[in-house]
Parts: structure tokens; sequence; C-alpha cells
């Protein structure tokens, strides 16, 4: 008859001092604080840049439009805001506001950007036409090239109507638009 083999009991690991477990606890309870914090201050911090919103932007109650004389321009400035980083960066645009006919519609009124299309000046109204500084660039009231080096006609911007504080306000939708070309391209920032 073979021998009969018992199974050898493992060796017995060196018993843990109380100051290793004190560490291993205040280790892993450490861990899972600092994991937790830094998650947290991860979710709290913005984008590194963050585009401006897709919505319309408030330009001016309509009541307060109604008093606009058809046909001649009036400027307008609108401010823009962006996040970049942890500052806020603002701009000012300008824009014109055409009243075309009475109405208390978005269709009664034309926006243009106030960003000459030859090369980005900032054109001046006359009152009753449009005029490049730079290059003598001329555009007619409904923002069409009329004389100079301007390769398409003042660039349009989006309106609407919507309701503000209870009451009806044009909205517009700002657009920045690549200039010296004759196509009407949206420049992308």
């Amino acid at each position: 008859m073979p021998p009969s083999r018992t199974p050898t009991p493992p060796p017995a690991s060196a018993p843990e001092t109380p100051a290793r477990r004190d560490f291993l606890r205040v280790a892993v309870h450490g861990g899972v604080l600092l994991g937790a914090a830094g998650a947290g201050c991860l979710a709290a911090l913005p984008r590194a840049t963050e585009e401006p919103p897709d919505d319309l932007l408030p330009l001016a109650e309509i009541a307060a439009l109604a008093k606009l004389e058809p046909g001649t321009p009036q400027r307008f400035e609108i401010t823009l805001a962006r996040r970049d980083g942890w500052r806020v960066v603002q701009r000012t645009r300008r824009l014109f506001l055409l009243r075309r006919s009475g109405g208390d519609t978005a269709a009664a009124f034309a926006a243009f950007s106030s960003v000459c299309p030859h090369a980005g000046c900032e054109v001046e109204t006359t009152g009753k036409e449009y005029i490049c500084p730079c290059h003598q660039a001329k555009f007619d009231a409904n923002g069409e090239a009329a004389a100079g080096p301007a390769p398409r006609g003042l660039d349009p911007l989006e309106l609407a109507v919507q309701p503000r504080d209870g009451k009806p306000w044009l909205h517009v939708r700002w657009q920045e638009f690549v200039t010296g070309i004759a196509q009407r391209v949206p420049r992308t920032t």
C-alpha cells in the first residue's frame, strides 16, 4: 500500500501589526476620498471653450420699433458673451436694422451685419445708404452692392419675433461671414 499523503497546510503569513493595518485603512479611505473630490472638481470645471448659445439675441421691443421710418436704416449694437476657460469674453457687434413696411412681424424688417464684405471694415450709414470708409464701397438701403470693390451685398441676419417680459420683441441671430469672396460663406470660429 502506497504511503498516504496528507495535504500540507499553506505557510502561515506573518501576523499583521496594528501600524500596518492603520496605514492600509488610511491609504484606502484617503484614495477613495481624493478620487471623489477630483471627480467633483472636474465636473465643476467649465469647458475650455464654449460656443455662444445658438438661440436668438433680443434686439428691441416691437413697440419701440414702430417709430422707425420705413426705408431708413438704424444702427444697433448687441453684446455677445463667450466663455473662454475661466473668463467670460464679451464682444460688441453692430448691425443695421431696416423697417421695410408697417407691421409687427419679422418680415417687416431686415437686418444687416455692419461688416463690409470686401475687407471687413465697419460700414456706416448716411440714412439712405451704407458706405464703407476703407475703400468707398457703397450699398443701397436694402444692403445691395451699389458701387466700389465689395464682391457682394451686406450680409443679412436672421430675425424673429419672440416674447420677452410678456411683450413682443424683435430678436436677431448674429453670424459672421467670410470677407473678400462673392459667395456668402458663414465663418466658423
